[in-house]
């Protein structure tokens, strides 16, 4: 059966199960206490606050039937749980009352609302006269992870679990953070602002105990263009996002008076003096799937419960629910569409997923500087790619096949195995020594993290004990910094990739393995072939240097290889390129009929002899010259110059050209996709007598 996608419910109207109502003496009264330790907490952390007074519903349902006898003992904001029972107006009420047995319950958010009391001096008093009086405390917990607490003072356990919890309170933090997203969650369940990210053209007005959602005009009326603009484009997110990336700005500048007046929580790209636009490709997509343009509030993401009619709405129902059909794959109500766009090309898929060697470690090198670049895998392929400054679009950089490429670094590895019979004991040699250090690394590592941690409970009791807003601050800022520090630690203690009590054992697969590669290697499981792949290759990168080319950067090993491995990989399959464009084909009729082929393809660098040639018959242009044979058909001129600045890729024409016709020769599209040419020998001593110089010398660098 479907699972609904939103249950609509009104504000304030809690969908929590409390489970099974513990038992309370109905004939005295039951007692909320609420307090909060900070000056101005009651207006800068209104959730908790509003979440303690809820506590007041929760009381009544404890009487069932009879007549709820609830009484509230507020003591407000910037009360100290250090302080005694004496000292707090509230609380001293309160334990009066519990001595002259007119209160018999006490309902409370969290045990540390009472007290934060270093030396019991208070608790024991207070758990003393309730135990005398045979009060109940009781604190109730809707969320899914943990259960209401019932104290029975009565009961030695229950006072020791009440004890434990006056401990942890003194180290709070934790705990408090927690309580707060729970008190968060409770007023969105109420319908309140939780401070969630909200969409362009929402914003939020008022202060924090009574802020609103409201619809912000100016971007209001730029989504109403924008989902019409999607709809025109049969909502198409692909052309849609092309269309916004040619745009200078989506949305207008913020004013100042406006920016006093609401607050804009998103998270959109700002182009000073201009405006804003989206980060992410995927951006648009989550805004016209999402129900708070037609006024709708989902107070928990993963839950179905619903608010309709929260807020004013920005687009128009009809067209919405339009759009998040054709999107979702599903209408509002949750029944399935056939007209879903959310895949608008088949890929095709495996049952298994492939064996991806250097999946998550391969290195995509970015088109330029200021770029960044991705790797993923995509079916059985490894793919690079490289997000546009505007952020909506992206520029695939490769796709290549995972099997071909993972087996060319093998057979390099194997080479270089064959060309040093010492390698496998210079290799246990260094990862042992290697293995040494990082042991001591991370001792040492440990041992900061230790000493930080000290340092964070030491903070939190200092902060338990002294009700100081300045002191406050800077532990605050301690504390910020100290988690840094440690989030470093923690980083490179991860890094440590060698430690662990499997390092000897791994260490003598490895040995295993190199002495015996064709009988050992296929033996093993994924894991154990990318696990020996990290700890022989310390790097591995792809850059793309012209339609077909690759050059492949590996960084062995130093027992492996001393120097960095440089090799150039041919595709099959070249880069996707372009539709001929005007300026194109008037080139290839005026010079496809009698001008020397390669001076052809130097004016389009980036158009294989093949697609020159296929042209021409199309358009019934003729060839009045012959034409020279020696240039594969598959090839363009990138492919010989990748920059056109005079140099060839393998040095002199020659030799590129004698390079393409041995890569043209061994690749086939679906068989063989890549042909591995590596710059330098197998053999280090070949390298040292200087084998690269005379034989490599002209050869155009890398680039990496």
């Amino acid at each position: 059966m479907q699972q609904p996608r939103f249950t609509f419910i009104k504000p304030g109207e809690r969908r929590w199960d409390y489970g099974t109502l513990p038992v309370i003496d109905k004939t005295r009264a039951t007692a909320n206490l609420v307090r909060q330790s900070i000056n101005g907490a009651d207006i800068e952390y209104v959730e908790s606050r509003e979440h303690q007074l809820g506590l007041q519903v929760y009381s009544a349902l404890l009487y069932g039937d009879v007549k709820p006898n609830v009484r509230l003992y507020d003591e407000g904001a910037g009360v100290s749980g250090q302080k005694r029972i004496d000292q707090r107006g509230e609380l001293d009420r309160l334990y009066r009352d519990i001595a002259a047995g007119i209160v018999g319950t006490i309902v409370l958010a969290r045990e540390d609302r009472l007290f934060r009391n270093k030396h019991f001096d208070q608790v024991g008093p207070f758990t003393k006269l309730c135990e005398k009086m045979r009060v109940k405390l009781i604190v109730p917990s809707p969320s899914d992870d943990s259960q209401t607490r019932v104290y029975d003072f009565t009961r030695y356990q229950d006072l020791l679990a009440f004890q434990e919890k006056m401990k942890e309170s003194y180290g709070y933090i934790e705990g408090h953070i927690k309580y707060m997203h729970q008190c968060q969650v409770n007023k969105a369940l109420d319908g309140g602002y939780d401070g969630r990210g909200l969409p362009p053209g929402l914003a939020v007005k008022g202060k924090k105990q009574e802020q609103v959602i409201i619809v912000y005009e100016p971007w209001a009326e730029e989504m109403r263009k924008l989902a019409l603009l999607a709809q025109a484009l049969d909502w198409n997110i692909g052309k849609l996002n092309r269309e916004v990336a040619n745009m200078d700005r989506l949305f207008p500048e913020i004013p100042p008076e406006d920016r006093e007046r609401y607050i804009f929580n998103t998270t959109l790209q700002h182009i000073p003096e201009v405006g804003y636009r989206p980060r992410d490709p995927n951006t648009i997509r989550v805004w016209l799937t999402n129900v708070m343009y037609i006024g709708w509030w989902k107070p928990l993401e993963n839950e179905p419960d619903t608010i309709p009619d929260h807020h004013e709405p920005i687009i128009d129902y009809k067209l919405f629910a339009e759009g998040y059909a054709r999107l979702k794959g599903y209408t509002l109500d949750g029944e399935p569409v056939e007209n879903y766009r959310g895949v608008t090309r088949i890929r095709k898929t495996r049952e298994e997923p492939i064996d991806a060697l250097f999946h998550g470690r391969l290195i995509a090198t970015p088109p330029s500087p200021d770029r960044t670049a991705f790797t993923t895998i995509n079916c059985c392929n490894y793919r690079g790619y490289s997000p546009q400054g505007n952020g909506l679009l992206r520029d695939d950089l490769f796709n290549i096949s995972v099997l071909h490429f993972d087996a060319i670094i093998i057979e390099r590895l194997k080479e270089l195995e064959l060309a040093d019979p010492h390698i496998r004991d210079k290799v246990v040699t260094t990862l042992e020594k290697v293995a040494d250090q990082q042991s001591k690394d991370f001792v040492s590592i440990h041992d900061q993290l230790e000493g930080l941690e000290k340092q964070l409970k030491a903070n939190a009791r200092k902060l338990a004990d002294d009700n100081d807003e300045d002191l406050e601050k800077e532990l605050r800022g301690k504390r910020k910094a100290l988690l840094a520090t440690k989030e470093a630690l923690e980083r490179k203690s991860k890094q440590l990739r060698l430690i662990g009590r499997d390092s000897p054992e791994e260490i003598k697969r490895l040995h295993e393995l190199l002495g015996n590669f064709d009988d050992v290697w296929p033996t093993w499981d994924l894991e154990q072939k990318q696990r020996a792949s990290s700890m022989l290759i310390n790097r591995i990168e792809v850059e793309v240097v012209s339609p077909h080319w690759l050059c492949l950067l590996v960084d062995w090993q130093n027992a492996i290889c001393p120097r960095v491995d440089y090799a150039y990989v041919w595709k099959a399959t070249p880069s996707r390129g372009l539709s001929l464009s005007d300026h194109e084909i008037e080139i290839i009729r005026e010079h496809y009929p009698r001008s020397p082929r390669l001076d052809i393809m130097r004016l389009l660098p980036d158009r294989t002899w093949n697609t020159i040639q296929t042209y021409a018959s199309i358009k019934h242009v003729k060839r009045e010259i012959p034409s020279s044979n020696d240039i594969p058909l598959y090839a363009c001129y990138y492919d010989f110059m990748p920059k056109l600045d005079g140099t060839y890729i393998f040095g002199n024409y020659k030799k590129t050209l004698d390079a393409i016709k041995h890569a043209c020769t061994n690749t086939h599209r679906f068989d063989r996709p890549l042909c591995s040419i590596w710059l330098l020998p197998e053999n280090i001593k070949e390298l040292a007598d200087g084998f690269v110089q005379c034989d490599l010398g002209n050869l155009a660098s890398p680039g990496l």
